[in-house]
């Protein structure tokens, strides 16, 4: 839908190109492919009742890209792995006085919104305030075993039949962040889950956030350890992207990110650290600016609690990965190109690559732009 030329994948001749030019000036061993079509149904809605930009441009590709894209890939000596999204279910359209003041970005998402149909039909799923009466829209909370199944079918069926060596699982959010780290994830499993853990409700007594965010985290392995016994069964790899450190980060929350059990258990085959969900890894458009949030353990937006990026890898992945299987990758899409820089992350054992965003590879008019859409 989005680029120019040869940019826009539009047609398997282009995307053989590309591939082409991304194996030879980028030194490309993977491909990580996210479909237009992601076996979703989505709902789009504009304040003016018009045609949401996304619709006006959607066209079909003029190939099956679950077909074809591993097959050029391979045929380049890539591997290619399906890109997924766990917490990006989208959000209704917020009324006119709330879209005055608080809007994804300034460019073109102000007065349109869009929203999964599983997102529209459950609600109830996503991530609940203390009160119960807010949600997180687009957030889903893993502790409802009948969600957890829905994403497991979903990739599945994507992948089902397919040649792609395995699955990349981001976990980034367009979502509106939270106001602050610890407001969402009070859902009704949740609190009976914590009351079996400490002996008392939520909100009886002295509430114990540690517990409660490791709980919320430990939703998130289950869902890992049931995707990755899928995977397995079905002879697909399985990588996750995240912010790095121990928690979930903006704009979720403190929710722990138990990496380090996944790459002990042998849950994940290759781990993409430094992801950022508060800009747009193609065009770096600001998302939600004016929200951004507090309280965060810890916060690449601003450093809070993260030491220097390569300091971070060798003194706290590296010795995790040691004698594991698992290989970490650093994404670097939201970083301009610096090869001293990179030559340094590369330098250092722990780090198997560097991930980026073909897109401003390929568009770089639409880059210097600052607008994706011709």
């Amino acid at each position: 839908m989005f680029g120019e030329r040869d940019g826009r994948l539009a047609t398997a001749d282009a995307l053989a190109r590309r591939i082409e030019s991304w194996r030879q000036e980028l030194d490309v061993g993977a491909l990580h492919w996210r479909p237009k079509n992601r076996g979703v149904e989505f709902e789009f809605t504009t304040a003016d009742g018009g045609e949401h930009p996304v619709v006006a441009r959607s066209q079909d590709a003029a190939f099956d890209e679950v077909e074809l894209v591993p097959k050029l890939a391979h045929d380049a000596g890539l591997e290619a792995h399906l890109y997924v999204s766990l917490f990006d279910e989208g959000w209704p359209l917020a009324p006119p006085e709330v879209r005055a003041v608080s809007y994804h970005n300034d460019m073109h998402c102000q007065h349109v919104a869009w929203q999964t149909t599983f997102g529209c039909n459950h609600p109830e799923f996503m991530l609940a305030d203390r009160s119960g009466e807010n949600r997180q829209m687009g957030v889903v909370c893993l502790a409802y075993e009948s969600a957890r199944a829905h994403f497991r079918q979903r990739y599945l069926s994507l992948l089902r039949d397919s040649a792609f060596d395995g699955l990349f699982l981001c976990l980034r959010s367009q979502s509106r962040p939270a106001d602050f780290a610890d407001q969402f994830g009070f859902n009704e499993p949740v609190r009976q889950d914590y009351r079996r853990d400490v002996g008392r409700g939520i909100d009886e007594g002295e509430f114990d956030v540690q517990t409660w965010r490791d709980i919320l985290g430990a939703y998130l392995t289950t869902f890992i350890e049931e995707l990755r016994q899928d995977l397995r069964a079905a002879g697909y790899r399985l990588a996750v992207g995240a912010a790095r450190g121990d928690i979930l980060g903006p704009p979720l929350g403190n929710a722990t990110l138990d990496w380090r059990g996944w790459i002990e258990r042998s849950l994940v085959d290759q781990l993409v650290i430094n992801q950022n969900s508060s800009r747009c890894p193609s065009m770096w458009h600001d998302l939600w600016p004016m929200h951004r949030g507090g309280g965060y353990l810890q916060n690449y937006l601003d450093g809070t609690g993260l030491a220097d990026l390569t300091r971070h890898i060798h003194e706290t992945y590296a010795p995790i990965l040691e004698g594991h299987e698992a290989a970490i990758y650093v994404a670097r899409q939201w970083d301009q190109r610096d090869a001293t820089a990179e030559a340094e992350l590369l330098a250092e054992p722990a780090v198997a690559g560097l991930v980026f965003s073909t897109f401003r590879h390929d568009n770089p008019d639409a880059v210097a732009r600052g607008d994706w859409r011709a």
